[in-house]
């Protein structure tokens, strides 16, 4: 397929996955980003393949990376040019994932590489693709499970080392199984109704009727989508605002806030504003919503956001959420977070190599600075959300101990009415969301006190 001059779908691909890695965008924002300067008359039509090929090459890297290190000699294929590394993950996948002819799977990657580098690499990538062919994955799973469980479980279900260790420590063995392979299923899709502009009964009956089949969830403004013909994005429901996709469990965390008509709430994190435009919702646009994020950029598409959902009562603020102080105290508070995003791999499979052990611990130390700088936001007998798309105790249970013994919040004992309880002594008041129970991100949500 070519879309301009000397521009095939292959190298739009690796041009994506390149830039995922490179600036740590999610493979959406990177799809923007490349298809800006994509024009001609099978855009729309590439911009699909290109979704689908980009989602589920990050979703099964650590297998495709294995089946490359495997047949490599001497080198890995970390240690390759990224942009060569990516196009022959794209070679892989099309070969050993989708069922794509080698030949014409080999060919295809050949040709963009001697394109973009020299007869050299297009015979070095030749090779390897041809070995590749003949790789018997199966056969080196089963070498490798006799070797190193772990590592065979990491490889079998393209999850990291440290998650797999993780979920078996947390979960048990079978559980944690069933959480990896539920992360590799097709993504779910919620919708929240915006009541700024109808309920949730014509909502249902509204999808109904365009051949959307739904189902009612345990939070009642938010339905799941069970089946659909056409995408729900081109819906003119969705267009002009009438609902939002938003998680299940991330749908729960204003609920949990129970904001109140006329009050003055923070949100420390608030980009991309899921959250954010619930509680204004639920305020039907009282009071007042200071939404801080560090992104001028995911601000402002926050604003655009804005407009099309009516939400006035929300002001935007550029500005560090370890850092910011009002004027004023607030009534209440939504933290949600910067985290290890652990419980998202099955919406966002590119978070699955973004972190190690060393980048965790730093993201909990801004975890524990926004507890205490919403500590000092906050008024006596102001109440605040923690949540976390996280399924790690460091960043849940742990930061809540954190922020009760060394920053003066106490836990409130909200009665949650689904999900599952936590971990440490402090389980039975707080919530988690599992994908594999709870067909949804796994999520951890508290609520705190200032006393």
């Amino acid at each position: 397929m070519e879309l301009f001059y000397r521009i095939t779908l292959h190298e739009l691909i690796a041009d994506i996955l390149t830039l995922i890695d490179e600036r740590e965008l999610s493979s959406k924002n990177a799809l923007e980003r490349v298809f800006k300067r994509v024009s001609g008359r099978d855009r729309e039509k590439a911009r699909g393949l290109a979704h689908a090929y980009v989602f589920e090459i990050e979703k099964w890297r650590k297998k495709i990376d294995f089946i490359v290190n495997s047949v490599l000699k001497g080198s890995k294929i970390e240690d390759l040019d990224l942009y060569l590394a990516n196009l022959i993950r794209i070679g892989v996948f099309e070969m050993k994932f989708k069922g794509v002819n080698p030949a014409i799977a080999t060919d295809s990657v050949v040709r963009a590489v001697k394109e973009k580098y020299d007869l050299a690499k297009a015979k070095f990538v030749n090779a390897l693709l041809r070995e590749v062919e003949n790789f018997n994955l199966e056969k080196a799973l089963k070498k490798l499970k006799e070797k190193d469980r772990i590592e065979y479980l990491s490889v079998k279900f393209s999850h990291p080392r440290w998650y797999v260790e993780y979920a078996i420590e947390l979960l048990g063995y079978e559980d944690a199984v069933r959480l990896m392979l539920s992360n590799n299923r097709a993504q779910r899709y919620y919708v929240r109704v915006n009541p700024l502009k109808t309920d949730i009964d014509s909502l249902a009956d509204y999808l109904q009727e365009h051949n959307v089949r739904v189902a009612r969830t345990p939070v009642d403004d938010v339905l799941k989508i069970l089946e659909y013909k056409t995408p729900i994005t081109r819906l003119e429901w969705y267009k002009q605002g009438y609902f939002v996709i938003q998680d299940l469990a991330s749908a729960y965390v204003a609920h949990v806030l129970s904001p109140e008509k006329g009050e003055k709430i923070l949100d420390l994190a608030a980009a991309p504003g899921s959250k954010t435009f619930h509680v204004a919702h639920l305020m039907e646009n009282t009071g007042e919503i200071i939404a801080v994020d560090y992104s001028l950029e995911r601000l402002n598409k926050m604003r655009e956001k804005m407009k099309i959902l009516g939400v006035t009562n929300v002001k935007l603020v550029h500005a560090d959420g370890m850092k910011f102080k009002d004027k004023e105290e607030f009534d209440k508070i939504i933290l949600d977070a910067p985290c290890s995003s652990s419980g998202t791999y099955r919406q966002f499979p590119e978070v699955k190599w973004r972190f190690d052990e060393k980048k965790i611990q730093r993201v909990i130390q801004v975890q524990k600075a926004m507890l205490r700088n919403a500590y000092r936001n906050l008024r006596v007998g102001g109440e605040m959300t923690y949540s976390t798309c996280s399924i790690r105790i460091d960043e849940n249970e742990e930061n809540v101990k954190y922020a009760i013994n060394k920053v003066g919040f106490e836990l409130v004992n909200y009665p949650f009415s689904w999900g599952e309880r936590g971990f440490l002594e402090i389980g039975d008041k707080v919530f988690r969301a599992w994908t594999h129970l709870h067909d949804c991100n796994s999520f951890f949500i508290a609520k705190l006190k200032k006393e």
